[in-house]
């Protein structure tokens, strides 16, 4: 397992948590490091901060080289809180196996996923999402149920990653800060977007929208049991 991260103490946290839980982390602070590390020695799969040396644009350049000498990996990409839609979409075109960004999903969440990945052998599902019988990919910006499948804008698309990584419910104003629609959006603005998608979803099953993407008091979330 190889951990890129440049903050020192999120390292040394992934570092032990994976060594508790039974893996034998390699850390890497920058991306010269993680390549020689990687053309090296034999590594299952990648927790990677997108950002490196302060700057987005190297975590995505050692992304795509991952994915160009070493097509079989699984790449769980961590992000910072400000994330715009566009890059989590670039993300995933670059072949993430999964997004999340930091503070809205919980570091087990994240281990968790990690094992389904490494279980899986790589990226055999290209970095789709299991809702029980709900499949998300966000690559191809589609949702199957069954032999019924329907296509998804960019926005949806984002909003349904930033939904599926968070630990409890996102409100507008979360969904605002994390780039997903202009600063200046009105909450009405999003509240309408939500529904727009719910009926998109519903096409492939009546009612599965409002099913699947809940609206409460504390905002909105996925279920996971569909």
């Amino acid at each position: 397992m190889l951990v890129v991260e440049d903050e020192a103490p999120m390292l040394a946290q992934l570092e032990l948590d994976l060594k508790l839980l039974g893996y034998q982390p390699r850390t890497a602070a920058d991306a010269e490091t993680a390549r020689h590390v990687l053309s090296e020695e034999r590594i299952a799969g990648i927790l990677l901060d997108l950002i490196l040396d302060e700057r987005e644009e190297t975590g995505f350049e050692l992304l795509r080289w991952i994915r160009q000498h070493h097509p079989g990996l699984p790449v769980v990409v961590l992000s910072a809180a400000n994330a715009s839609s566009a890059s989590i979409r670039r993300a995933f075109e670059l072949g993430a196996s999964s997004y999340f960004v930091k503070g809205a999903a919980g570091l087990g969440h994240i281990y968790s996923d990690l094992g389904a990945r490494l279980a899986e052998g790589g990226g055999s599902r290209g970095g789709s999402y299991m809702f029980g019988r709900l499949e998300f990919d966000p690559v191809r910006r589609t949702v199957s149920l069954g032999s019924k499948q329907i296509r998804l804008t960019s926005q949806q698309t984002s909003l349904l990653v930033h939904l599926s990584h968070g630990s409890k419910a996102a409100t507008a104003g979360d969904l605002i800060e994390a780039g997903l629609f202009r600063p200046d959006a009105a909450r009405s603005t999003v509240h309408s977007a939500l529904l727009t998608l719910r009926r998109k979803l519903d096409e492939l099953e009546p009612g599965l929208g409002g099913r699947f993407l809940s609206s409460t008091a504390r905002g909105y979330s996925l279920s996971s049991t569909i």
